[in-house]
């Protein structure tokens, strides 16, 4: 299989085009795509003018057509057989993303002596880096490069990945030889990730290095002998240093500066909503951030019919508006500021519009708004309620975040060990389910619930009971989300009631107390903070929020089952099989559970589905049984899975994609968890005394 892959990336292209006589820039048929999402007009692409011609000399047959041309035009593959009549025989219609895109040009099987390239539509500037004509597809470089290594970076990380899985072959039937080998490796990946760090086109690596270090931990965890290995955790550990890696991407700045012309790691986009809330929480409330943005920008321009036409999301109902229409709204926000209040929120705007440029700042006013918890911003408050908005006040936010995720896999290796924990660190980093921006990194405290949730799942595992109810509930009250692990937890729980078995009442008062004492605390100082009126202005917005779909979710309410009726009916057959899988299961593994529920109950964004990694901690860190390895291979396979969704340039595509590859791991790790509980005879929640 190996020799096949590296035959078919040194194959020769196919491409009709390289045999014509008329001999055009030999960019455009030399077999080397430019990166998806270049410059229209770079180093590989060729302007366009009128149109472009190729003659055979005799007639030729081909079946199909791929171009990488620029995104927002259409292009035109004309056919002749004589030179004189031409039909249009093949299009690309143009793509939402920037840049050169790959796409294939549909069209019929035909016989051609002559073929004609031109460009429509659009903005009128076309330009092409690579054009094909092939009689199999198969014979396609730019259609085989969606998903074969085309970059020498990528061929160095597939080597890396071939000649680390022999090594661990090696070592799983000759230990001695097999760590020299492995040392080798070693060398190899320093190489490699030197390369990968110091490369121009790093930002681009991204997608391939995550499905390459899902890959070798996949094989590291299946190769991996009853009898342990060291060398094989080393294995594990590189790959989870790596995929957290991935996830800060690859050390790439992701955003931009506007005030500065550089790149930056600061989130702004999602910053310039939470930030302001945080901080002006009594007037802003959880619909007035962007009334509040246009009248300020509006004050420098002397009125708001200067944006009369621009559009804004009305925060009460979630339509979009243009200010105009929002007059009335707009000025009743404005009107709950004091003069000294509102000077102040002008000055911390100004840094926002400064970073994001008005075009930025006005234009992300069609988002959702802030849907945070009072509890969340009252944490964030105490960040940032005292500082001015800047660079620094990003910073400590960001840092926080970057400790609190450190935290959650320290506890996680605490509380299962350090297979567990770099399988988690895998699978955070190597989940590719962003495709629409970013992965969050750069926003304060934006995975604070994700480290809570682990925390509180690792004090189940260690039997620290009042702690973990302490961290579930606080992370429930920071996104929801986590509520849900309430609901799974309560199978094991439950169940020595209904079976009339002795009852662990250690474990049911230690979580009750610290989750409902806990949680009081948290509900009481929020909502003095912000007033009581504050959580049902929360519930009616994620109401809002949760009923209507969107292009980046990734839920089985969006892309599987639409209607109500059908979904309930799943929900509640996969909550009951979820419910009775559990009903044997150790309290942290019931709790862990919690996460797979997120895509079927609600309709969440793409980056909310990083709290999957809390799976890991169903896999078999002691357990000697290989089945138990199940629930690790079903995650990381995920994580592969992911690659093969970020092939196409449609995001409802994608996000379709994601959700399937989503639902058949999970459905995976539920059957296992299924015929896992028919052989566990008793609750394992029981521990002592009735």
């Amino acid at each position: 299989m190996t020799f096949l892959l590296l035959a078919l990336l040194a194959a020769e292209p196919g491409n009709v085009l390289s045999t014509s006589r008329t001999t055009h820039d030999a960019r455009l048929t030399d077999g080397v795509a430019a990166f998806e999402g270049d410059d229209w007009l770079g180093p590989t692409a060729v302007e366009l003018g009128e149109r472009l011609e190729w003659s055979f000399g005799e007639a030729r047959e081909f079946s199909g057509a791929a171009i990488q041309a620029d995104h927002n035009d259409a292009y035109v593959l004309s056919v002749s057989l004589d030179g004189v009549t031409w039909r249009d025989a093949f299009m690309a219609d143009p793509v939402g993303e920037s840049g050169l895109r790959t796409r294939v040009m549909r069209g019929a099987p035909t016989t051609a002596l002559m073929v004609r390239l031109r460009g429509e539509r659009g903005d009128g500037k076309y330009s092409v880096s690579e054009i094909e004509l092939f009689t199999d597809r198969a014979d396609s470089v730019l259609l085989r490069t969606k998903w074969l290594p085309d970059h020498p970076l990528d061929r160095n990380w597939l080597g890396l990945a071939l000649f680390a899985v022999l090594a661990l072959l090696v070592t799983r039937f000759k230990p001695s030889v097999g760590r020299f080998v492995l040392g080798v490796v070693a060398v190899l990946a320093v190489l490699v990730c030197w390369q990968t760090f110091s490369s121009p086109q790093t930002q681009e690596r991204v997608t391939w290095v995550r499905a390459i270090i899902a890959s070798l931990a996949f094989a590291a965890v299946l190769l991996e002998p009853a009898t342990r290995s060291r060398w094989f955790v080393g294995v594990l550990g590189f790959c989870g240093v790596m995929g957290v890696l991935c996830f800060l991407n690859l050390g790439r700045a992701q955003f931009h500066d506007a005030s500065s012309g550089l790149p930056t790691f600061l989130h702004h986009y999602d910053m310039r909503t939470y930030f302001p809330i945080a901080k002006y929480f009594d007037e802003l409330r959880f619909d007035g951030v962007y009334a509040a943005s246009v009248a300020v920008v509006a004050d420098d321009l002397g009125d708001l019919e200067a944006l009369a036409s621009t559009p804004l999301r009305n925060l009460r109902d979630h339509e979009v508006r243009s200010v105009a229409e929002s007059r009335e709204y707009i000025e009743e926000v404005r009107a709950r500021f004091s003069p000294e209040r509102w000077a102040l929120f002008k000055t911390d705007i100004q840094y926002f519009r400064d970073t994001m440029s008005d075009g930025g700042f006005l234009g992300s006013m069609n988002d959702h708004g802030g849907n945070a918890t009072p509890v969340w911003f009252a944490s964030a408050r105490a960040l940032f309620g005292f500082l001015p908005a800047s660079n620094f006040s990003l910073w400590v936010g960001v840092l926080a975040d970057a400790l609190l995720v450190l935290l959650a896999f320290a506890s996680l290796w605490w509380a299962y060990g350090p297979r567990t924990a770099f399988i988690a660190m895998t699978a955070f980093g190597t989940m590719d389910f962003y495709m629409f921006g970013t992965n969050w990194f750069g926003a304060a405290l934006r995975h604070d619930w994700l480290a809570l949730w682990c925390l509180g799942v690792a004090m189940l595992k260690k039997e620290r009971f009042a702690f973990a109810g302490a961290f579930l509930v606080w992370a429930a009250l920071i996104r929801a989300f986590p509520a849900l692990t309430f609901v799974t937890l309560a199978a094991p729980l439950a169940w020595p009631f209904i079976r009339r078995q002795p009852v662990d009442w250690r474990a049911i008062r230690g979580v009750a107390l610290g989750a409902g004492g806990f949680g009081v605390v948290l509900f009481v100082v929020s909502s003095l903070m912000f007033g009581f009126d504050a959580w049902p202005e929360w519930l009616h917005k994620v109401a809002m929020l949760n009923a209507s779909g969107h292009v980046n979710n990734i839920a089985i309410k969006t892309y599987v089952i639409a209607e109500r009726g059908p979904w309930l009916a799943l929900t509640a057959v996969i909550i009951s099989s979820m419910l009775f899988a559990l009903r044997n299961a150790a309290l942290d593994e019931a709790a862990a559970f919690g996460v797979a529920l997120i895509g079927v109950v609600f309709n969440p964004a793409n980056y909310y589905l990083h709290c999957l990694f809390i799976l890991a901690v169903l896999g078999g860190e002691r357990e000697q049984r290989r089945s138990g390895l199940l629930p690790w291979l079903a995650l990381l396979g995920m994580c592969i899975g992911c690659y093969f969704t970020n092939l196409t340039t449609s995001l409802d595509t994608h996000f379709r994609r994601e959700t399937w590859v989503m639902v058949c791991a999970l459905a995976l790790i539920l059957a296992y968890q299924l015929a896992r509980s028919l052989r566990r005879p008793q609750p394992a929640a029981i521990l002592t005394q009735p």
